[in-house]
């Protein structure tokens, strides 16, 4: 759904007032400001699969255990959201594992922005099974009601409206392992279940980036003076992380557009092998971002959910140097390479004029 994003991009950044406006006030200022604007689309949640256990303990805490790692994408907190959605239980209730075999044996990777998306989902089906089992041992204990009738809340189980039916999950969980009796067939004991989701496609996400710059005409120095960004990861399951994401992403692309480099001698010894010489974005040439959403929901996964850890980055490249060619426009630079620098826009420029 590509329409709307962009033309939420144009208006967030000012695209008209920009080049009726603003850029021809600054050019008689004697400033060069440039915009950039730059789409994008991003394969995200590819397969093979993963896995993922969710169990009701004795204490109406809830246990999850996935074979996917993770790196600090808020995966603990996300997973948290969909287990605590499907169960009713409060998300600081929910423990998570992963990445840990001697807990899940199985697990791909995370890789490809596919962790909310894969293991997300797996665990979203394992959570959806024990729900289930939930909803049945509650039918039996409270006389039998239609699961429809039913709702889970606040860590219980009860009938609709009712309040003074309710059963705590620590209490039903103990329930589903009598130790009298007999497990019927068919059924297992406890309120636990093991559950796999392997996408047949992987699901694209995609988005609008859009920025404007300031270049020093006698230093060449490049300051960003606004930076947008309209995303669409399909259903967001947490707001501040997929911000936080983006951010670090884009970060990550100013680096490798306008800083980062590795420089070699003649002989090829590295020349930026610290971070005395290795030139690193700080918080000082980070701008503050605005982002904002568009929601398509993904038809290829029960959540609906597409990838959003790469989607920072990918397009920085093309967007900086897209900005800077602009306010450099007089001059007719082309650039086409990353990473350049002022001292690199100074070559470009004199070896045109030569």
């Amino acid at each position: 759904n590509y329409e709307p994003a962009l033309d939420m991009a144009m208006e967030l950044i000012g695209y008209d007032e920009f080049f009726e406006k603003t850029k021809p006030e600054a050019r008689r200022e004697g400033r060069q400001l440039g915009l950039g604007l730059v789409c994008y689309v991003e394969g995200t949640g590819i397969g093979p699969y993963e896995g993922a256990r969710v169990q009701v303990q004795n204490n109406g805490r809830v246990s999850v255990a996935t074979g996917i790692g993770t790196q600090g994408q808020g995966h603990f907190t996300s997973f948290a959201q969909i287990v605590a959605d499907q169960l009713g239980v409060k998300v600081t209730d929910v423990d998570i594992v992963t990445g840990d075999t001697d807990q899940f044996h199985w697990g791909a990777g995370t890789f490809a922005s596919r962790g909310a998306v894969v293991a997300g989902n797996a665990i979203n089906e394992a959570a959806r099974d024990v729900r289930h089992k939930i909803l049945d041992l509650a039918s039996g204990l409270l006389d039998n009601v239609p699961e429809e009738h039913l709702e889970l809340v606040e860590g219980t189980v009860r009938i609709a409206d009712v309040p003074e039916s309710a059963i705590s999950l620590g209490e039903l969980a103990q329930q589903a392992n009598p130790m009298r009796g007999a497990v019927k067939p068919g059924t297992e004991p406890g309120l636990e279940s093991s559950n796999y989701f392997g996408p047949e496609y992987g699901a694209t996400a995609s988005g609008v980036h859009a920025m404007i710059v300031e270049v020093d005409p006698e230093t060449l120095a490049v300051e960003i003076l606004k930076y947008v960004v309209v995303h669409d990861c399909g259903r967001v399951i947490n707001p501040l992380i997929l911000d936080g994401q983006i951010h670090g992403g884009v970060a990550q692309g100013i680096g490798n557009a306008f800083y980062e480099k590795l420089s070699f001698s003649p002989e090829g010894q590295l020349l930026s092998g610290s971070f005395m010489d290795y030139l690193l974005p700080t918080a000082m040439e980070i701008p503050r971002m605005e982002v904002a959403h568009v929601e398509t929901p993904s038809p290829l996964n029960p959540l609906g959910t597409k990838g959003a850890g790469e989607a920072g980055a990918i397009p920085v490249g093309p967007l900086f140097a897209q900005a800077v060619e602009d306010a450099l426009d007089e001059q007719q630079v082309e650039i086409l390479e990353i990473p350049f620098n002022p001292s690199r826009l100074w070559h470009l420029i004199n070896e045109d004029k030569a």
